[in-house]
């Protein structure tokens, strides 16, 4: 998709502006809670991949608790610094920004899904994440570079 209209360009920046911080947001909530699902069913999934059982273990909650505010805190860095590279550079149409994103976005998504079988998360997290970076294919043609 060919985006030629600047409207729709400004568009997708202020989607990724926004999905940015609404990813940081969440690693805040991570951070914070100690958990990914504040509804339960992200630690259902693993209870049942892992454990085969609706609930993780308490020593395993404990644990994922103390793991998730370092990871929560990484995850929030990492996207409060999205959200400046898409306001000033991408906006911009600078490459570097759009293969920094992009190449960030595919390491992470490919480690992410290939990691311990845990399948579950990329019904639960890879898919969703790839469909809110979409728009990044779409904004690659307007890139100064590309």
């Amino acid at each position: 998709m060919d985006i030629t209209n600047n409207s729709q360009f400004d568009f997708w920046i202020k989607y990724l502006k926004f999905i940015s911080l609404f990813f940081a947001g969440m690693g805040v909530v991570w951070a914070l809670l100690g958990s990914f699902d504040p509804f339960g069913i992200y630690d259902k999934a693993f209870a049942n991949s892992f454990y085969g059982q609706d609930h993780l273990p308490e020593d395993v909650q404990k644990a994922v608790r103390f793991i998730l505010a370092p990871f929560g805190a990484t995850a929030a860095g990492y996207f409060i610094l999205q959200y400046f590279i898409v306001k000033n550079a991408l906006a911009k149409k600078e490459q570097w920004a759009w293969q920094a994103i992009m190449i960030a976005f595919v390491f992470w998504f490919v480690l992410d899904s290939l990691i311990h079988g845990a399948y579950f998360n990329i019904l639960i997290a890879n898919i969703p994440s790839l469909f809110a970076m979409l728009p990044l294919l779409f904004l690659r043609k307007n890139m100064k570079g590309i």
